[in-house]
């Protein structure tokens, strides 16, 4: 018997590993295998999980581990959209005459990307079993994140007074044609199985790993593309057998970061939704390599974040990236940077930057003139934060350029000249789409409390960015612009205890919808660190209102829109519009304005209300939607989506610190390494 096998002998008839039991579908504490204190937990019962845990990485493709034991959606040999459907066992547990799947066993699930652990309980077998699987995705290490393998350990054990052999077999995704798998562990045969002989009430452990490897493929546009992993690992064999060797580096390493989190003093929920809520970047990414010299990306290739594969495929949405990008900054900044520089690279000649660069999974073919009145000012405050957090001076250099046009584009979008960039609805009459802003089935007119509110901090952001090159022409301009800017807005949405939704003065129509993120400017620039763009005063007033009218309409956050006495506004656009529902990404902004603001318990409340309709609720951390319903707090529209990360903006929120003064990656960062 080895070593590993008497240690589990030892531990044979102890608290299930990888962790113990626990109620499922409600807050707990535990301390699971690898963690040096308790860490608040939601475990599900397996037969009830809405989504399983995707395993993969940064641009590599995923498999969904699902509380079933199945595998259940895959994109790894590049089935992006939709991903494909397998719903199928991978683990096949023979003896005898017996063939026994995992899917068989009652199984607990507890997941925290990337790594899911489950415990199994198998009634036709005299076996239980305790399984860790987990892909290396480790904040601050692009190249080990972008390994295409999932790593897996497995304890059987054996509950009966007799020895127990056992043949495991094991069953992933036939590749393709151009495409490789490859399976690696202890004892592993070419079929992928694996002997073993379990004495009485003993348990024994077994170790492997699996990888996939389809380097190229094309995109919906039929533009030819290489991963960047296979500028990294020859073929799946190699990434097999680096995964393999460093499985116990990378899993304390992961464990490692996760235990950063777990060990600050915020809310349980909220622990928790910071590592959840990084799956997005494994189901949603694709990083292509620079395979010749006439592609104008650099070496370091160019990574994308789709809004959403399994929702709604369009390769970096600007809007949903407003929202979305923080954990991409904080993280990942060298990859950010090659998102940023594609939207300078696709900047047309009269500024305009484009809304994003293609769909379904097109990357070059740009598209502008929707949601324009917001993403040119986005694509100049993104390049303003990331100047703020990484204070380097190259790429400010790099990008101001860019930046300053793109701001003086949406001067262009001021219909009357009174300062303000107005709304472009290109919706015709009756019609939801295109409404042209981010609220995108719900047409707007005039000037509106959000997209003109934004333009407010895109010219705080615009000022900041010339006082830091030395453009004092610019930076006057901006200042100017931005002062009277800030009245014109007062003076034509203000109604005396909150903004309203739009002003449309042209032909003499207003609308008095109190919008829950009205003050998106105002998050705008407390997030990047710049002043306030509303008066304090006005700012209470609104918050004042909010609470009264858009909290008390709903217990799962804000209602994205209501009457001035506090009902649901319906916009007219069926049971699916915004007006009605919870917007989770945008309320999210709501509370965190909130926070910046001190009011703790009112913003925390609204996120936990919105975090917990989808991991407690729907019991889907791994696949959080866009709009919950706003009466049952159920689902509504939009898988898997990308705005949601801005999540990771809400502790320093908490603290009222900005994206350059949060210091919580910086610490995952160091105990990852």
């Amino acid at each position: 018997m080895t070593r590993r096998d008497m240690l589990a002998a030892l531990a044979a008839g102890a608290a299930p590993w990888p962790f113990p039991s626990a109620a499922t579908n409600q807050w707990t504490s535990l301390q699971p295998d690898g963690f040096a204190a308790p860490v608040p937990a939601l475990t599900f019962d397996g037969a009830r999980l809405e989504s399983g845990l995707p395993l993969g990485g940064l641009g590599t493709g995923y498999m969904t581990l699902e509380g079933s034991g199945k595998l259940g959606f895959s994109s790894i040999y590049n089935e992006l959209v939709p991903p494909k459907r397998i719903f199928a066992d991978w683990l096949v547990i023979q003896s005898g005459t017996r063939h026994v799947p995992l899917s068989a066993a009652r199984i607990s699930y507890w997941g925290h990307f990337p790594v899911a652990d489950l415990n199994a309980e198998f009634s036709e077998l005299p076996l239980s079993a305790g399984l860790r699987a987990f892909s290396p995705f480790i904040v601050g290490d692009a190249a080990v994140s972008n390994t295409p393998a999932a790593l897996f350990e497995l304890e059987l054990r054996n509950t009966s007074d007799r020895d127990l052999p056992l043949t495991l077999a094991l069953h992933f995704p036939a590749p393709p044609s151009g495409a490789s798998l490859a399976a690696r562990g202890e004892g592993l045969t070419e079929r992928n199985t694996v002997e073993v002989t379990l004495p009485a009430r003993h348990s024994r452990r077994v170790r492997f790993a699996v990888a996939w490897h389809a380097p190229s493929w094309r995109d919906s546009g039929g533009e030819a593309h290489v991963n960047r992993y296979a500028q990294r690992f020859a073929g799946a064999a190699e990434a097999a057998d680096r995964a393999l060797g460093n499985y116990d580096a990378w899993l304390r390493r992961v464990l490692a970061w996760q235990s950063a989190v777990y060990g600050t003093a915020l809310p349980e929920w909220l622990r928790d939704a910071l590592i959840q809520s990084l799956y997005s970047l494994a189901k949603n990414s694709v990083w292509i390599a620079r395979t010749r010299k006439d592609e104008w990306w650099g070496d370091n290739g160019w990574f994308t974040h789709s809004e959403s594969h399994t929702g709604c495929p369009i390769v970096e949405t600007m809007v949903c990236r407003q929202h979305g990008h923080f954990p991409l900054l904080f993280f990942f900044p060298e990859l950010e940077e090659t998102t940023l520089d594609a939207f300078r690279h696709f900047q047309i000649a009269d500024g305009e930057v484009p809304f994003s660069f293609g769909q379904p999974t097109s990357m070059r073919d740009p598209r502008y003139h929707c949601q324009h009145p917001l993403n040119s000012g986005q694509y100049a405050q993104m390049v303003h934060r990331l100047w703020a957090r990484s204070g380097d001076r190259a790429r400010l250099q790099h990008f101001y350029e860019s930046a300053r046009r793109a701001i003086r584009y949406q001067y262009s979008l001021d219909d009357c000249g009174c300062g303000l960039v107005h709304e472009q609805p290109h919706a015709r009459p009756g019609e939801a789409w295109p409404a042209n802003q981010f609220y995108d089935v719900w047409p707007w007119h005039g000037v509106s409390a959000y997209v003109a509110g934004t333009w407010l901090a895109t010219l705080s952001a615009g000022k900041a960015l010339a006082e830091a090159v030395g453009d004092a022409e610019f930076q006057a301009e901006c200042a100017a612009r931005l002062a009277r800017a800030q009245q014109a807005y007062d003076s034509r949405l203000w109604t005396g205890s909150y903004y309203r939704l739009w002003d449309d003065t042209a032909n003499g129509k207003t609308s008095e919808v109190c919008l829950a993120n009205q003050m998106m400017g105002e998050w705008c620039a407390r997030v990047a660190g710049l002043p306030g763009v509303l008066p304090a005063a006005r700012v209470t007033a609104v918050l004042d209102t909010l609470e009264r009218l858009n909290l008390r309409a709903t217990s799962y956050g804000l209602i994205n829109a209501v009457t001035p006495d506090g009902r649901p506004f319906d916009s007219g656009f069926g049971p699916g519009d915004h007006a009605r529902n919870i917007f989770v990404g945008e309320n999210l902004c709501a509370a965190m304005t909130f926070l910046y603001h001190g009011r703790r318990d009112t913003g925390l409340e609204i996120a936990k209300r919105m975090y917990e309709a989808m991991a407690v609720k729907t019991r889907s951390p791994w696949n959080q939607r866009c709009l919950l319903n706003g009466q049952t707090g159920l689902p509504q529209w939009g898988d898997d989506y990308y705005s949601n990360l801005v999540i990771w903006t809400l502790p320093a929120a908490l603290d009222r610190e900005s994206v350059a003064r949060f210091e919580l990656p910086a610490r995952m960062i160091a105990a990852a390494r």
